[in-house]
């Protein structure tokens, strides 16, 4: 045979192999192979069938069967899409997984003569599917994005004390409020970013999606300050939540550094205010300048004669 007849007649035969394959695929599964576990038990297997082109079926002859650890159950058609079934299956008690089939009957017309035909789901798998049910897991956020201190809820199933909300590899102080709800506060982190949320447990993280961090806002009265030098004032620094356990440090510097004495910044865990004592050096006139992660800078205009 010419060489070039020979390789057009392998490539006409791959494709024809193939769209074979492709109109033989009879069962769609659109069972998920993990299920989150739910209280009534019960739980939706369901698939189309694609019936092959050029096989005339009789209409309404369609009907499936489905086989569940052993037992064969029917299933009904869906409305409005007689070649789409469903069976809603009660999983045993103690049992978490489903090894299941599907079996698709439909009546064919061929020369006058009716004639019933029976297809498997292993027939297009080569195998018989698995359904796990998931006992622990993290549904959503009931919010993706806060400040600093914000508490945060998230919902899902199976929480125990030990689990903990982490956003890019930083625990965030968490507390379960039940089986199914979880807090956690938003961690002193840089602000104006997205994090990865995940639910660390004994038997590893479980995602819940992205958390942005919008930048907190720090407050200070009075908004300037004017000194006599030698003299001291009070400045009180405050947030709109809580501060984190070990209280969050505020970041103090200024231009002036020969005209300011001041001590070092922090608001007490749980608190939202702290008070600073500055005094007056040199005369001179600048600013201070307050920062702290997770928060928009402050600027304090400073006169000291």
């Amino acid at each position: 045979m010419n060489p070039f007849k020979f390789s057009l007649f392998v490539f006409t035969a791959m494709i024809v192999t193939l769209l074979a394959g492709c109109q033989s695929r009879v069962f769609n599964n659109y069972t998920p192979t993990l299920i989150p576990q739910n209280a009534s038990g019960l739980y939706t297997f369901s698939f189309s069938a694609n019936i092959p082109v050029g096989v005339s079926v009789i209409a309404g002859s369609e009907r499936a069967e489905i086989v569940i650890n052993g037992e064969t159950f029917p299933m009904q058609s869906v409305e409005g899409s007689p070649r789409t079934f469903r069976f809603d299956y009660r999983m045993p008690a103690g049992l978490a997984e489903a090894r299941y089939y599907f079996i698709l009957h439909y009546d064919t017309l061929q020369n006058g003569v009716r004639r019933t035909v029976t297809r498997f789901s292993t027939q297009d798998a080569g195998r018989i599917f698995t359904a796990e049910l998931i006992t622990r897991f993290a549904i959503q956020l009931v919010n993706e994005r806060g400040p600093v201190g914000a508490t945060v809820a998230l919902v899902g199933n199976g929480f125990t004390s030990e689990d903990v909300v982490v956003l890019d590899g930083n625990p965030a102080p968490t507390v379960v409020r039940s089986p199914n709800s979880i807090e956690f506060t938003v961690p002193p982190l840089p602000a104006g970013r997205s994090y990865a949320a995940v639910v660390r447990t004994p038997a590893g993280d479980l995602p819940v999606g992205s958390f942005r961090i919008d930048a907190g806002r720090i407050s200070v009265r009075p908004g300037n300050l004017q000194l006599t030098s030698g003299d001291a004032d009070m400045l009180i620094f405050g947030i709109d939540f809580p501060a984190p356990a070990g209280g969050l440090r505020l970041d103090v510097t200024t231009d002036i550094p020969s005209s300011i004495i001041m001590p070092e910044v922090i608001i007490p865990a749980g608190a939202r205010s702290v008070s600073a004592s500055v005094e007056g050096g040199s005369p001179g006139r600048g600013s201070l300048f307050v920062e702290a992660p997770g928060f928009a800078p402050l600027t304090v205009p400073v006169r000291v004669d």
